[in-house]
């Protein structure tokens, strides 16, 4: 397609560049990585059927509501109405924390997968070409509000959470792309779901109730409604981001670098800047856990542990405190947030999975002993993380870790985002057969040549397609 960045209206912008996006026009590159995000946000919704927080009531309440069978609950099965599965699907796709982000792009998990298949399965016959198009839309959008605002010197996640709050946008324009709305369509579709948008970071400052894991509930369910409406012809010709009250303005005090979001968008993608993650924690927590995984490795005796301090910088503060609920977390959102919690289980056992988020591994007596002992120092010059441990015999371990695994200049092996995948497919609430997860990750490697992304969900949920 074309590059739009002579429209200088970010409204405008990403409306053009939704609407106009081929699949042909996308460079392979980008092809590949989506797929691999939709592979791992797929495989962390159905893990989070059974483990995540807040889940399993938003799978219950959304499966009574029901409605028309068009949209299947993944993991799960039951088919209900697009919006309340993409709500449902919404909730499992970040609850545990998994799913892929970026300093820069923010949780494109959140983005990638719901909306546009919610929106795929209602209409029937999408292609897997059609999806992987309106994955990447929704992805960008998302990249690029971001870095309009993080180059701009602008912290998203100040007062508002930003996965929630800057995904409202994103979703909107994935599903907007599968069912092919115009320009001027998607623009309503955005201004419908601005109307929508919300998130404050009160949950998190909160000690992180399980309510805070389902937040992708709340984007996704409103991308959904917002293409539809659109659809059916309600406008909503508005500027999402400019003054008097669009999200710039309201939000971030009018600040974030516009041109960011218009210049190149069609040719140059922003989504490449995002991360995997191969441990079930936040993205500002990995770094602490790898560092505890290298000092494991070296044969120490967790029992001879005497200290552990973890240094951070300020920014990490939140996650390492308050200092004793970040010890014993009482959920496994709150345990994903906490430094303490992963680096003293990560001691304990030399790794850490998805059982150690499970109410047997909160309550892990070792790793509690271990998190006891653990002390945190916050360092402005601190880029990633650092742990250093002592023991009884005086001896002293220290490790640092500048950019975790994960990161675009340190990627995962594939082999090692299949293994994540089938031990997701491990926790999924309706068991699937361990030859149609091998069938699952065949189909998203070759996702361009499914003729019905109605295929891929009934292998999710323990079908055959």
């Amino acid at each position: 397609m074309p590059p739009v960045s002579v429209e200088t209206d970010p409204t405008r912008a990403l409306a053009a560049f939704a609407a106009a996006l081929r699949y042909d026009d996308i460079p392979a590159g980008i092809v590949a990585l989506t797929k691999r995000m939709i592979l791992d946000a797929l495989g962390t919704a159905i893990a989070a059927s059974t483990l995540g927080p807040g889940c399993a009531e938003s799978m219950k309440v959304m499966r009574a509501l029901g409605g028309p069978a068009e949209s299947t609950i993944l993991g799960l099965g039951a088919r209900v109405a697009a919006p309340n599965a993409a709500f449902a699907n919404g909730a499992l796709v970040h609850a545990l924390n998994y799913d892929p982000a970026g300093s820069e792009t923010g949780h494109l998990g959140v983005v990638c997968l719901v909306a546009p298949l919610a929106m795929a399965e209602a209409i029937g016959g999408v292609s897997g070409s059609t999806f992987l198009t309106a994955s990447i839309v929704a992805c960008e959008v998302k990249a690029r509000i971001t870095a309009a605002l993080v180059r701009a010197g602008v912290q998203p996640s100040n007062k508002f959470m930003a996965g929630q709050l800057l995904s409202y946008l994103p979703c909107a324009a994935g599903a907007a792309k599968i069912l092919g709305l115009d320009a001027e369509t998607t623009r309503s579709a955005f201004g419908l779901a601005l109307m929508q948008s919300a998130g404050s970071r009160q949950p998190v400052l909160s000690g992180d109730p399980p309510a805070k894991a389902i937040y992708g509930a709340f984007p996704n369910q409103a991308g959904v409604l917002a293409a539809r409406l659109a659809q059916a012809g309600l406008g909503a010709d508005m500027d999402a981001f400019n003054p008097p009250a669009g999200l710039f303005t309201m939000i971030y005090d009018d600040k974030g670098d516009r041109s960011v979001i218009t210049n190149g968008v069609g040719t140059d993608y922003l989504l490449t800047d995002v991360e995997f993650k191969i441990w079930p924690a936040s993205g500002h927590v990995t770094p602490f856990v790898e560092a505890a995984g290298d000092i494991a490795a070296q044969d120490i005796d967790a029992d001879e542990i005497t200290s552990i301090e973890v240094v951070a910088h300020p920014s990490v503060k939140p996650w390492c405190e308050p200092l004793e609920n970040r010890r014993r977390p009482d959920n496994a959102a709150a345990a994903g947030n906490s430094v303490p919690f992963c680096v003293a289980k990560t001691l304990a056992h030399g790794a850490l999975g998805l059982a150690d988020f499970t109410t047997a591994g909160l309550n892990d007596a070792r790793a509690r002993a271990i998190a006891d002992k653990l002390t945190y120092r916050l360092d402005d010059a601190m880029r990633g993380g650092a742990v250093i441990v002592e023991t009884r015999g005086k001896s002293r371990i220290e490790k640092h870790i500048p950019i975790a695994l994960g990161h675009p200049s340190r990627p995962i092996p594939d082999e090692r985002m299949r293994d994540k995948f089938r031990d997701c497919c491990k926790h999924a609430a309706t068991p699937i057969d361990a030859r149609n997860v091998e069938r699952l990750m065949d189909m998203i490697d070759h996702l361009e040549e499914l003729d019905d992304m109605g295929r891929l969900t009934a292998l999710a949920s323990g079908r055959d397609a």
